[in-house]
């Protein structure tokens, strides 16, 4: 548990790579830190699935332990089904044909809870596990699904009772060629005659089995013959416990207003970037930029935010330590909404100068350069710039917040004056500021 600096007298004690100083907190953005609690790498295998003509018509992500992972050890499905459908997505988002479909697995309990409708209909299949229990709820959950124009999965029959009714959903039926005779498949594809379900062969490992394939009338294909699972990785940032259940609790608060949930969102770094990345790619199809929390909710509404961020923030319930870099970035974001509402700011509104300050950490929290970085955010020009040219006047701010940061009191009545900011305003906005973001992260720093 880290000890508060608190102004007296006495002499205090900072927590590392935090200095108190002339009343002002200097958070050292090079504090040593454990690296592995700030960070979590994920790894998701995608294999493409084609078409009988031999293209690509989709890809299945798949959870992995490590990059060297053939297959999954999984402890806990519903885990598992998180990171793939928050992290994953997005990752595979990034470099492949965005209009292909994606095939995700999900539990029993994701399909119960929602968890699918975070996702864009368009690109998404749905599928549905060969160990589920077809209850009443789960069909009814997978009829609201089929309304909302996602594809439903059945993943490995192998002609077992009781899944009439999600047949009679099913767009896609997969089965599993393994360890299976022909005469054992024709059997299954014979089950499958009354159902218009389009039949997927999984574990296709050699061309000498196409030819019956195509007989017993299956017309999509997946396996080793076409293409082995390509590991994709990345890296998330590790938000904190009591920020996720926070939010979480708001999540499941019935009353949320539009507010309370730009709020929490805003109050969680990693959430609000993979918010953002996550609204704004390709598969969404949206014609124009999502730049706000505040844009994200009303565009797409509570009940698909609150899925979403169901996901992301059981995906991250693995135990990690606030960052000081994560109290850093509430400060400086909090800092810079303060001035835009005391006037003091007038180029941007409050919410896209809060972003702006929320974001100005993310290269050293996620130890990628800001250039990658921003090609994923759905930033102004202007803004951006902000980041990159040291004339422009957004990177000013960012100078401002460095030097009240250091409480470096030269650089800060050079830049307020050049920036026409009220000294007095600046420190009355800063003690804000300060104490908006301990009551954010009260519960660990």
């Amino acid at each position: 548990m880290t000890t508060r600096t608190k102004r007296s007298t006495q002499k205090t004690h900072a927590p590392s790579g935090i200095i108190a100083k002339g009343g002002f907190r200097r958070i050292d953005p090079m504090a040593s830190t454990d690296k592995r609690s700030i960070y979590q790498p994920f790894f998701v295998a995608r294999q493409p699935i084609f078409h009988e003509r031999g293209k690509i018509w989709g890809y299945e992500l798949l959870f992995r332990n490590t990059p060297e992972s053939d297959k999954a050890t999984i402890v806990d499905g519903d885990l598992a089904t998180f990171v793939v459908s928050t992290c994953g997505f997005i990752r595979t988002q990034e470099d492949s044909d965005q209009t292909k479909k994606v095939c995700i697995n999900f539990t029993d309990s994701a399909l119960l809870m929602g968890a699918p409708s975070g996702l864009p209909p368009a690109v998404t299949v749905i599928e549905v596990l060969e160990n589920t229990v077809p209850s009443d709820k789960l069909i009814h959950a997978l009829i609201g699904y089929k309304q909302e124009g996602y594809l439903i999965a059945l993943d490995d029959y192998e002609g077992q009772s009781g899944f009439k009714e999600v047949l009679e959903l099913a767009d896609i039926v997969k089965v599993d060629l393994l360890h299976k005779s022909s005469s054992e498949l024709k059997v299954i594809c014979e089950r499958l005659a009354p159902y218009r379900a389009v039949k997927l062969a999984e574990k296709v490992d050699h061309q000498a089995i196409l030819p019956e394939l195509k007989a017993l009338g299956f017309s999509l294909y997946q396996g080793f013959y076409f293409a082995r699972p390509e590991i994709l990785t990345g890296r998330k940032i590790n938000s904190t416990q009591a920020s996720k259940f926070r939010i979480l609790k708001i999540v499941e608060d019935t009353s949320a207003t539009t507010e309370t949930l730009e709020k929490a969102v805003c109050s969680d770094p990693s959430i609000t970037y993979r918010l953002l990345r996550f609204l704004n790619t390709a598969a969404f199809g949206f014609s124009i930029k999502i730049t706000s929390v505040r844009h994200a909710i009303l565009l797409l509404g509570q009940k698909r935010i609150k899925n979403w961020l169901r996901m992301v923030i059981l995906s991250d319930l693995i135990g990690a330590k606030t960052p000081e870099l994560y109290a850093m970035a509430l400060v400086r974001a909090r800092l810079l909404a303060e001035l835009c509402e005391e006037q003091q700011i007038s180029i941007e509104g409050a919410d896209t100068m809060f972003l702006f300050g929320l974001l100005s950490l993310i290269e050293p929290m996620l130890e990628v350069s800001v250039e990658t970085l921003l090609k994923h955010l759905p930033l102004p020009l202007e803004l951006k710039a902000g980041y990159l040219e040291p004339d422009s006047v957004y990177h000013r701010y960012l100078k401002l917040l460095s030097a009240m940061e250091h409480a470096d009191s030269g650089q800060i009545a050079a830049l307020s004056n050049e920036l026409t900011i009220d000294t007095t305003s600046l420190a009355n906005a800063s003690v804000r500021a300060m104490a908006w973001a301990n009551q954010m992260s009260s519960a660990i720093l």
